[in-house]
């Protein structure tokens, strides 16, 4: 019986694995892409994303707990919905890689900064010391769209297709993923527009690559 329970949870990780694959070989490719485009300074600067909303918007320092579960959310999150389906796992996977990789084109086409941080304010609390470490090692720069939205919100919306039967996985999954959102100009990582960017992106995509190309199943 436990060399049989061993054999089930081997292949269930084996699944899972061959599942996640294209997205794995994906971010192999993505990650050097992205620090390279971070790297470059354009000849002709940044340019600076700022609206008057951003300035109403005060800084709120517990925020940076949801923003810091933001890849635990996605790596849990995408586990879960390849272990109950490999075509909405490929689809959430296709909607990040389309969504990731329109970030790198408008990065390189419209090159953008935000200048929030100095709005920072004086305050001595373990959560000002974890904004104030993030901004120290993450630039400013190429911020349009928020990929923290983005990506949040794809999972989410993955979690949605796969979990229909399950209202408190959904509800939760909501409430953490609007967290996230929330805390990216909370703590002054991201400029409204950015937020807003990433769902103009997010719409279309999510339409096509799961109601146009091979629509998700409706009895599912």
């Amino acid at each position: 019986m436990e060399k049989a329970a061993d054999k089930t949870l081997l292949q269930k990780i084996l699944y899972v694995v061959v599942t996640l694959l294209p997205m794995a070989i994906y971010m192999v490719v993505y990650m050097p892409t992205f620090f390279w485009v971070e790297s470059l300074n354009p000849a002709g600067g940044f340019h600076i994303i700022h609206t008057a909303i951003d300035d109403m918007i005060p800084v709120v320092e517990v925020f940076i707990i949801p923003y810091a579960l933001w890849l635990p959310y996605l790596v849990i999150g995408m586990i879960a919905i390849a272990i109950r389906s490999r075509s909405l796992s490929r689809k959430t996977s296709y909607m990040l890689m389309t969504g990731m990789t329109l970030f790198i084109i408008i990065s390189l086409v419209y090159p953008n900064a935000l200048e929030l941080r100095a709005h920072i304010p004086d305050r001595d609390n373990i959560f000002m010391t974890c904004i104030n470490y993030l901004h120290s090692i993450d630039t400013p720069t190429d911020v349009f769209p928020s990929l923290h939205v983005y990506d949040a919100i794809v999972v989410a919306a993955g979690l949605h297709l796969t979990f229909k039967d399950k209202k408190w996985v959904l509800i939760a999954s909501d409430l953490l993923s609007l967290l996230i959102v929330l805390s990216t100009v909370f703590i002054k990582q991201h400029s409204i527009i950015d937020v807003i960017g990433a769902f103009v992106i997010f719409i279309p995509t999510f339409i096509v690559i799961c109601f146009v190309i091979r629509p998700v199943n409706k009895t599912r």
